[in-house]
């Protein structure tokens, strides 16, 4: 099985990016409660709490920050529990501080 990488929506919250993840990815045999509950596990792992209701925002619209998109990105990917995730330079464009968490 292949994924492909999604860029989260500039216009939905973090928390919705991961919820619309979940959603869109888990089996429908898993309930709603517990996809919420992965997306809240996700966002405490991601350290997105402080950002969790925040937009994505844009380039003219002013949003969460590159470190917390990335996060958010990497964060989509982990709410479905898969059995590998490869990264492509992960830290690139990060300062230093971020890209040690």
């Amino acid at each position: 099985m292949t994924s492909t990488f999604f860029a989260p929506p500039p216009d939905d919250a973090v928390r919705e990016n991961l919820l619309f993840s979940a959603q869109l990815r888990l089996p429908v045999t898993i309930p709603l409660p517990e996809k919420k509950d992965r997306v809240e596990d996700t966002i405490e792992l991601l350290g997105l709490w402080k950002c969790a209701n925040s937009k994505i925002g844009t380039e003219m619209i002013r949003g969460v920050s590159g470190g917390e998109r990335k996060r958010c990105s990497i964060g989509m990917e982990l709410v479905v529990d898969p059995a590998v995730i490869f990264l492509d330079e992960p830290t690139s464009g990060l300062d230093a501080f971020t890209a040690f968490r």
